[in-house]
């Protein structure tokens, strides 16, 4: 049983750093992966071991059981053992709602589950979306994972987001391209926050709906400097949005309208792409 002194044990099997901290001395290969599959043996168990043993950052002690939590991880998906991942991903969304373990250890585990979770690790990283210690991971954990069950997290905790929670799950939002979120990503257009603004447009733009169009000219047109610049833009990949998805229609009006509006200077180079889009659905 890889289990208390057994697994310190195993774990002291795990390479040393050398001076800049890079796993590239006390390399033995062979060594190593028995190890990982005697601790991967007992899974659960030793999953939530190695969690106890890990330390700071870039502390000596943080080291090995760093690594090899993460050897366990991807020993599971090298070997395509499913259960296997479930019940390890299983225990680290678990200790990912322990508040007693320090900030840094949960953090891992977002960055874990970011790698190897799928849907059971969902309803835990939407509890922390709104801790601002773990928003950035677990938002990040949630939109590699994907699928409807990650963008309903996202989706609920959006409403009740605000500053730094709300940038990140926008644009967690924004790289699934989510349809559902839609409506999210109108309000977000007049939030007080000009990143989340950008954030808003660009998800708007990508879920690709023409109704969108009237929206996001009425803020780019209202904007200054580099918010016009960039919710203009959003205008441009929603009219290719359109175009790819055959609603030329709608695209070409998005196109002229940028023509006509985008006339200064230091705007010829939306005319230009909007030239180049509508000679792409001519």
């Amino acid at each position: 049983m890889a289990g208390g002194e057994q697994l310190k044990s195993l774990v002291e099997q795990m390479p040393d750093p050398d001076p800049r901290g890079m796993y590239t001395e006390n390399i033995d290969k062979e060594r190593i992966e028995k190890a990982v599959v005697e601790i991967a043996r007992e899974g659960q168990e030793s999953v939530l071991g190695l969690i106890k043993m890990l330390g700071e950052p870039g502390s000596t002690e943080n080291v090995k059981p760093h690594f090899a939590l993460h050897c366990v991880v991807n020993y599971a998906l090298i070997q395509g053992n499913e259960q296997l991942r479930k019940e390890i991903c299983e225990v680290m969304a678990a200790q990912l709602l322990n508040e007693g373990l320090p900030t840094f250890q949960r953090v891992y585990l977002c960055q874990e589950l970011q790698w190897a979770g799928r849907d059971e690790a969902c309803p835990a990283l939407g509890e922390v979306l709104l801790n601002e210690n773990l928003t950035d991971v677990a938002a990040t954990a949630l939109a590699a994972i994907g699928g409807e069950r990650a963008a309903s997290q996202l989706r609920m905790a959006a409403s009740n987001a605000k500053g730094k929670c709300r940038l990140n799950l926008i644009d967690a939002l924004v790289s699934l391209a989510d349809p559902q979120s839609a409506a999210i990503f109108q309000e977000a257009l007049v939030d007080e926050d000009r990143e989340v603004r950008i954030a808003a447009a660009l998800g708007l733009a990508k879920v690709g709906r023409a109704d969108g169009a009237d929206l996001l000219f009425k803020v780019a047109d209202a904007a200054k400097g580099w918010e016009r610049t960039q919710i203009t833009k959003a205008c441009l990949i929603l009219a290719e949005k359109l175009a790819v998805n055959g609603n030329k229609s709608d695209a070409k009006q998005i196109y002229d309208r940028l023509q006509k509006t985008r006339t200064g200077s230091s705007e010829q180079h939306i005319r230009d792409a909007a030239q180049r889009g509508l000679a792409a659905i001519a």
